[in-house]
């Protein structure tokens, strides 16, 4: 667990890079329990950034033999009923494709003056995993943001990730 220094506020970046197959980047925009107010705090390929902007996937490209997803965060931005963030990685269910497909797989957390890499490791059967977590916590007394690894995964993929979250799934 690292507490992220004050510019994190203001712009944070996610880049996920992907070989072998491709995934998605996934961010759930959750309360102290970790569960989504509705499904607007649901950030994927199908909505692509929160109702204020404050969430943002910028689209994929491929960098060399990598095919790279980035998200842009505003922290600061975010309404207080965000407590959580799950960064999540899910594969594409209806290709079949699980965690085994990948050759590589490495995310990295930037702001201006840090960056935190994740190289994460899942079971083959794995279709989406939860590879960190952004959570406010307090500080002698100041609210700050906070990052952990976290590496829990489902072999049924985004809906089980989903509903994991509270985001209803039909």
């Amino acid at each position: 667990m690292v507490s992220l220094p004050e510019p994190a506020s203001d712009r944070l970046q996610i880049t996920c890079a992907f070989g072998g197959a491709d995934a998605d980047l996934t961010l759930l925009l959750g309360d102290p329990s970790a569960h989504v107010a509705s499904d607007v705090d649901f950030i994927f390929y199908g909505q692509p950034s929160s109702v204020d902007g404050s969430v943002q996937l910028l689209g994929k490209q491929s960098e060399g033999p990598h095919v790279v997803e980035r998200a842009e965060l505003r922290l600061a931005a975010l309404p207080p009923r965000v407590q959580r963030i799950a960064i999540a990685v899910n594969m594409d269910v209806d290709a079949g494709l699980s965690w085994a497909a990948l050759s590589y797989a490495h995310i990295q957390v930037d702001c201006a003056v840090g960056a935190w890499s994740f190289t994460p490791r899942a079971a083959p059967d794995i279709r989406a995993i939860v590879v960190a977590e952004l959570f406010r916590h307090v500080v002698n007394g100041v609210s700050l943001w906070g990052l952990r690894a976290i590496g829990y995964g489902w072999a049924e993929g985004l809906p089980a990730l989903a509903r994991a979250h509270g985001v209803t799934v039909s």
